[in-house]
């Protein structure tokens, strides 16, 4: 049976995510920027958490762990990196695994936007819980130096099938779109996409949920290795590498 999916806006832009198991009702919170709202989004469809996967150890991610693990007893499982942020029952890494009742997870490292972090990726459920690493339309912040650690980590998610969906940590959305179509204006899908994130934010709708094949599409940064979006960004020719650092230091300055 599958996962029940819920992702909600949670502080300002970040997402909340619960993983449910309809069969046997466990449930996992991924990261807790908030333990109340979490707690809300859990009660308001009959959900108790039962554990809790963290993805990094950004304050706006694990802030909320130890109030949640404390209302519920929640088994709590994260990067070695958290342990000083988050009350860590198990830390996992590169080739571990965590389960929720049938469905396992495989812990990827995946650094560049902090460097501990891990993203869980479950190919029977077809869910990749990826934090920051990857937004709609755009990619999380990365560290000084560490350009080629997160073009490593992103190229490992947009290998993934097609209809694998990506759970994000942010609704940067439209800001993304916006710099997307600045550097990819002959791309059709994007323009499409853009107008939807215009629909979306007018409307007040949240968006962290997305797939690897609509950011194939869409995704600059997934993107770089296309000769004709490096060749826009006056890059023809240069390594996807190249590419993808060059638009993640013009999307710093947009």
């Amino acid at each position: 049976m599958p996962l029940d999916l819920h992702v909600f806006r949670t502080l300002s832009d970040n997402a909340g995510a619960l993983l449910h198991d309809p069969a046997t009702g466990a449930c996992a919170a991924v990261d807790v920027p908030d333990a109340g709202e979490m707690l809300a989004a859990a009660k308001a469809r009959g959900w108790t958490i039962s554990d809790v996967f963290v993805t990094h150890a950004h304050h706006d991610h694990t802030q909320g762990v130890a109030a949640l693990k404390q209302a519920t007893g929640a088994t709590v499982a994260g990067p070695a990196d958290a342990r000083t942020m988050a009350p860590l029952d198990r830390v996992v890494g590169e080739g571990d695994s965590v389960t929720l009742a049938d469905e396992r997870f495989e812990i990827w490292h995946t650094p560049g936007h902090s460097d501990g972090h891990l993203s869980y990726v479950g190919l029977g459920s077809k869910i990749a819980l990826v934090g920051d690493v990857v937004f709609v339309m755009g990619c999380g912040r990365v560290q000084p130096g560490q350009m080629g650690r997160m073009w490593t980590s992103l190229s490992r998610i947009m290998a993934l099938p097609g209809d694998v969906r990506l759970v994000t940590g942010h609704d940067y959305t439209l800001a993304n779109a916006r710099f997307a179509r600045s550097v990819d204006p002959a791309n059709a899908a994007l323009a499409a996409r853009f107008a939807e994130a215009e629909r979306a934010r007018a409307e007040g709708r949240f968006w962290a949920l997305t797939t690897v094949a609509e950011e194939q599409a869409t995704n600059p940064f997934f993107r770089a290795g296309d000769p004709a979006l490096a060749a826009a960004v006056h890059l023809a020719g240069k390594p996807a590498d190249q590419v993808f650092a060059a638009l993640r230091e013009a999307k710093n300055r947009f």
